[in-house]
């Protein structure tokens, strides 16, 4: 009989517990609801009241951290943390959110300190990672850099610290180019010609803008000209390219030169664009129209198809590019494909002869990046140019390209 209400006992106890904790659970459960769904006020609220009756169980105070965090209210989090953090054995999890927290609300001391503290008791390259954005944002970015070598020391294939030290590297705003463009004929043979530029970028304000000098030597003439770029942004998904320009001698450049083109993002996989470049040259003056539509996928691939439109003694002239380029946003490299076909001269600025006669090219570049601040592009495209109706010859445009970049 002892034995038999031993039993009873035991069971009833086990019952009492599970009816205890299950509904614990079930409310747990329920908060996690409301905050993957994006109501984080009644996540809060369901989770208030799971830490107020039952303030030992640690894992509703740190999510209920983790809600306030994702709500915006960095505070309230960071006061649920502290003790947790402060105590002699602090939880993993609780470090996690309270660097994420600390990131999010742009306390950037704190997260390097608590980085830190993290990284000595659990060894995850997680917070050297945060670490370093958190350096980056305080513009030490030399330390920055360091703290992901010994990241890339221990994991070499760590994606996430690669692309910060690439985004690290592009933060130096401003940049030098310099620009060297052989163009060669064959089949009749031609003497070459060249074209080159120098560059200077930087942003004034938001705004990116460049100033180019550009110089040539084509046709036994010598001209130069010096241009300059801005890109503005116009709305949260839209920018504009803008271009003033003016020969400093004729006649192988326009006296005047502008464009302007927009661009506009419908969604994360295509671009649109609209645009026109007005040519000011010493004979006639030129405009000319293009439109542009961008493909990207998913894995780093796109496709842009841009016509462009010209009209000369009553006709209208067109001309056609197809790109194909494959980006690596770590590496900063990309390889690109260009198909041209039509009648509208290549370059667009050393020629007034925009008539009938048409070119098949096909073009093929890469750039990649030589050291953290040095990139390189050489560029070479081939051309199958009808010179004179019905005559063709060989064209080979062969350009590098250097940009260097600091702050």
């Amino acid at each position: 009989m002892k034995i038999f209400l031993w039993v009873c006992l035991l069971v009833g106890t086990i019952f009492s517990s599970t009816a205890q904790i299950k509904p614990a659970e079930i409310t747990f459960a329920r908060a996690r609801e409301f905050a993957v769904a994006g109501d984080y006020a009644q996540s809060i609220k369901v989770l208030e009241i799971l830490r107020d009756s039952l303030p030992q169980n640690t894992d509703y105070s740190i999510y209920l951290a983790r809600v306030y965090g994702w709500n915006k209210d960095y505070p309230a989090a960071i006061t649920i943390l502290k003790p947790l953090i402060d105590s002699v054995d602090p939880p993993e999890e609780a470090l996690h959110v309270m660097v994420n927290t600390q990131l999010w609300a742009g306390n950037y001391e704190e997260v390097i300190k608590y980085s830190n503290l993290a990284q000595l008791k659990y060894k995850n390259s997680y917070y050297q990672i945060q670490k370093a954005r958190a350096l980056a944002a305080l513009n030490r970015n030399d330390e920055a850099e360091d703290t992901l070598q010994e990241v890339l020391r221990m994991e070499p294939d760590n994606k996430e610290a690669r692309a910060l030290k690439t985004q690290i590297f592009q933060q130096r705003t401003e940049h030098i180019a310099l620009s060297y463009l052989n163009t060669s004929f064959s089949d009749p043979g031609f003497k070459p010609w060249h074209l080159a530029y120098l560059e200077y970028k930087r942003d004034l304000g938001k705004v990116p803008v460049l100033a180019r000098f550009n110089y040539a030597d084509l046709f036994e003439k010598q001209g130069s000209l010096f241009e300059v770029d801005a890109y503005p942004k116009t709305g949260k998904n839209s920018y504009l390219y803008l271009n003033a320009g003016a020969a400093l001698n004729t006649p192988l450049f326009p006296k005047f030169r502008g464009g302007i083109e927009y661009f506009h993002s419908l969604n994360k996989h295509f671009e649109i664009s609209i645009g026109s470049k007005y040519l000011a040259f010493e004979e006639t003056d030129v405009v000319l129209l293009n439109a542009g539509l961008t493909y990207n996928t998913k894995n780093n691939l796109s496709l842009n198809y841009k016509p462009y439109f010209t009209q000369t003694e009553g006709d209208w002239l067109t001309s056609h590019s197809l790109a194909l380029r494959i980006t690596n946003p770590i590496k900063e490299n990309f390889v690109q494909i260009d198909l041209q076909y039509g009648s509208i001269p290549f370059g667009f600025v050393t020629s007034t002869a925009f008539t009938d006669v048409t070119s098949l090219r096909l073009g093929l570049q890469y750039r990649f990046r030589l050291t953290k601040n040095i990139l390189v592009q050489p560029v070479f495209m081939y051309e199958y140019e009808e010179y004179f109706p019905s005559m063709y010859r060989n064209r080979f445009n062969s350009q590098l390209i250097t940009i260097l970049r600091f702050l």
